[in-house]
């Protein structure tokens, strides 16, 4: 496994190196201080991971990803500073898996932990160029009629998982089903807590529908996205949020699985659960309760899982009705949300 630094800052090199080297199955490791460094690096030196800062000088993150998504695609991790938090979500539009915020003090304890857990994501990522989805799309396969029509829904609620990969999974989904499906959908995607509130505020620029963190006491409207705060867990109770505190031994925060136990609790046979990209068995105990209700539940395939880890853990328990590729996601939503019968 070869990785390439690119980052204006020795001291960040010198102790990501530090760092990559207790790693295993790193053979090499290359450096680079802009992106015009890091485009001879690339070509001589065939990287297959790439860390990436995106403020540098001569030539930033932004151009050099993009000439990497048109040249030589590979994973690439963004690693910058938390101050650019709207620039992470542009970097993963164009092409990167993942990001993780440079540290305020120096690359040392938690932190390494937290890096190399990262980073074993972006090393298993998979790259036929669809983490562009949202920019390559494919038309949709599945006809729904509109909006206007008087049709009642057989769901409720729709519950949507995802870790590495997600916010471009989760946002080419919205767009597809944003004109179709009314009612309120909760996003549970492993962010830190300072970037799911701009996660939220991008969407919601983006999209037809209200797009907000979700709140304590809130109780969800139609036509209206609420995205998990990254550091609580997120349960339903008598079909209002309530927002808790995690443990110290919780593996995932938020917790797909506690939304999608507790959406079936409150919502029973009305609930609707998807299962996105990402590393991890989170959601795979969740839709167990969602089945035992009588509910249904999607997840993504492997043909487009960025890492194929959380869709698969919830496939293997036999429990999915519907294992399918990003592309036509939203339109086996819409036909489910129309499934019922008119008025």
């Amino acid at each position: 496994m070869k990785i390439l630094l690119i980052d204006d800052s020795e001291l960040i090199l010198s102790e990501l190196s530090l760092l990559l080297n207790q790693t295993e199955k790193i053979s090499r490791i290359f450096k680079a201080h802009d992106g015009e460094e890091g485009i001879r690096q690339t070509m001589l030196n065939k990287p297959d991971v790439i860390i990436l800062d995106l403020q540098m000088p001569r030539m930033d993150g932004f151009t050099f990803l993009r000439w990497l998504m048109a040249n030589h695609p590979v994973p690439v991790m963004v690693f910058s500073s938390i101050g650019t938090d709207e620039n992470i979500f542009k970097a993963m539009e164009i092409g990167a898996v993942d990001f993780i915020p440079k540290p305020e003090n120096y690359i040392t304890g938690e932190f390494a932990e937290h890096f190399k857990e990262k980073l074993s994501a972006v090393i298993h990522a998979s790259l036929p160029l669809k983490t562009g989805s949202v920019r390559q799309r494919q038309p949709s396969e599945t006809a729904a009629p509109s909006r206007s029509q008087d049709v009642e829904s057989h769901f409720e609620i729709l519950v949507i998982g995802a870790s590495t990969g997600g916010p471009t999974a989760i946002q080419r989904i919205l767009e597809d089903i944003q004109s179709f499906v009314t009612i309120p959908i909760v996003v549970c995607q492993h962010m830190p807590r300072s970037f799911t509130g701009v996660f939220a505020n991008r969407l919601n620029m983006l999209l037809e529908l209200t797009v907000k963190e979700a709140e304590n006491g809130e109780s969800p409207e139609n036509q209206t996205v609420y995205i998990v705060p990254g550091d609580k867990h997120l349960e339903f109770q008598d079909k209002v949020f309530r927002l808790l505190q995690p443990n110290l031994n919780d593996r995932y925060i938020p917790s797909v699985d506690r939304i999608m136990e507790t959406a079936a609790a409150s919502f029973g046979e009305k609930t609707l659960a998807v299962v996105l990209t990402g590393m991890g068995t989170d959601g795979s105990v969740g839709i167990r309760s969602v089945h035992d209700a009588g509910g249904t539940i999607l997840a993504e395939s492997q043909d487009s899982s960025v890492v194929y880890g959380m869709p698969k853990a919830a496939a293997t328990t036999g429990l999915v009705h519907h294992q399918l590729p990003l592309d036509v996601m939203g339109g086996k939503i819409i036909s489910l949300f129309f499934d019922g019968k008119p008025k």
